[in-house]
């Protein structure tokens, strides 16, 4: 596959969905009883069937799940076993990406070595290869078709997160749980009903610094319905909310940089774009002002793809989700620090499940990992500054990391060399919601 037309593939979306009140989706879906285990025994399609019928059904239920749970822990305890899946899979994805990737280097390919046919006389492996050629379901091999559907990783691909990261302070009123009485969603710690809630799955899009008209996939969030739009934008990571501030002197000459303190001025000046709706954060009017940031923005966009704008009543801090009607696979643009840009997209509404979080949404699903720069002195660690007009080093601006700068020593004309610190991205992994 292209890999430009792979890239251009990942920033179509759609077709968007029609568009869905949030209120009236929580509202509804509260009325909706859900089935139990008790429900499905007391059905008349179950109670009409006999004793013998319904233990044929139970055994082979239950056996079926005891089965597929031995083989695959049986499997996977082996050693043998599992290195020689491992390796029948690796190969597999090796010779699909092989005819996927068109533009992979002509020459003398890497030999690989067929560890899984050194041990195929194994008795262990023979049983597994007979065992997987009796089975009908095919679904875990990848064909010659397959390569069709794939492409090289890319670094979108990979979350820099671990687990689920806990961005905010939100907390989920209920488990959704119902009571047995009403039906109506209630929460176990209280005795009356609750009021419901929803989640919502939003992922953030960043334009291609090279092509601007692609897009890449940043992060992924969850937020709770009750939640307002500034919960949401608090919790997204970007490096232009983490830029370091310049301290001036009386003659406006910038002495030194910080990444404690930060100005109101940059802080504010968000907005929202949202089914023709701008929501902004008590700035607006300068972005809606002509020949500001909004509607210079706009003026640039063909007539037909020009969006009819309105300047919301309420503002990001006072309107929650459960108050909008979204689409999902819909983009929705959003503004902030002046002229740093983002797309938004809604990617499922869902009711609340037991084994989500009780507290701390938004929650971060994934965070695109962050491409470092190298030192241009040694070439291993991460730049952390950048030197700028300093005549012993070949170029200007010059990217460091701390040991090598240091081993440098002061620089000769310290007052012509510049030393400005770069992104350091402490916001993306500080707990809490906490990004400064």
């Amino acid at each position: 596959m292209n890999v430009d037309f792979s890239r251009a593939h990942d920033s179509f979306f759609g077709p968007p969905s029609k568009p869905i009140d949030v209120g009236k989706f929580i509202e509804e879906t509260a009325r909706i009883h859900v089935a139990t285990a008790e429900d499905v025994l007391l059905h008349p399609s179950w109670q009409e069937l006999s004793q013998e019928n319904r233990a044929t059904i139970e055994a082979e239920c239950s056996g079926s799940i005891a089965e597929l749970k031995m083989i695959t822990e049986d499997a996977w305890n082996n050693p043998m076993v599992s290195a020689h899946l491992y390796t029948r899979h690796d190969d597999a994805i090796s010779s699909a990406l092989g005819q996927a990737d068109s533009l992979a280097q002509k020459g003398r390919k890497r030999k690989r070595f067929d560890l899984a046919g050194q041990c195929r006389s194994a008795p262990e492996l023979q049983a597994l290869q007979e065992y997987l050629l009796s089975t009908s379901l095919k679904c875990w091999e990848y064909g010659k078709e397959s390569s069709l559907f794939m492409r090289t990783s890319r670094n979108s691909d990979f979350s820099a997160l671990r687990s689920v990261k806990k961005t905010g302070q939100g907390n989920l009123s209920r488990r959704h749980q119902r009571s047995p009485v009403t039906g109506l969603p209630c929460d176990l710690n209280s005795e009356g009903p609750v009021t419901p809630d929803a989640l919502i799955t939003l992922t953030v899009y960043n334009r291609v610094p090279w092509v601007r008209s692609y897009l890449v996939r940043m992060s992924q969030h969850v937020v709770l319905a009750s939640q307002t739009l500034g919960d949401f934008m608090e919790s997204i990571p970007c490096d232009s909310s983490e830029m370091p501030v310049e301290k001036v002197d009386s003659e406006g000459d910038v002495t030194e940089y910080s990444f404690d303190t930060r100005s109101p001025d940059v802080e504010n000046g968000r907005l929202l774009l949202i089914e023709g709706l701008v929501y902004g954060d008590g700035r607006l009017a300068d972005y809606m002002h002509p020949n500001r940031k909004l509607l210079s923005y706009m003026t640039k966009l063909p007539g037909e793809k020009r969006p009819a704008t309105m300047k919301s009543s309420a503002s990001l801090g006072r309107t929650t989700f459960n108050s909008l009607t979204l689409r999902i696979n819909q983009p929705y643009w959003m503004l902030h620090q002046g002229n740093c840009e983002h797309f938004i997209v809604v990617d499922q509404i869902r009711l609340p499940h037991p084994s989500d979080p009780a507290s701390g949404f938004p929650l971060m699903l994934y965070l695109a990992p962050t491409l470092s720069e190298l030192c241009r002195a040694c070439s291993k660690a991460p730049a952390v500054i950048s030197v700028v007009s300093d005549i012993r080093l070949g170029e200007s601006p010059c990217l460091l990391c701390g040991p090598c700068w240091r081993l440098m020593g002061p620089p000769k004309d310290d007052a012509e060399v510049a030393v400005v610190p770069l992104v350091a991205h402490h916001g993306s992994w500080i707990e809490g919601g906490d990004r400064r």
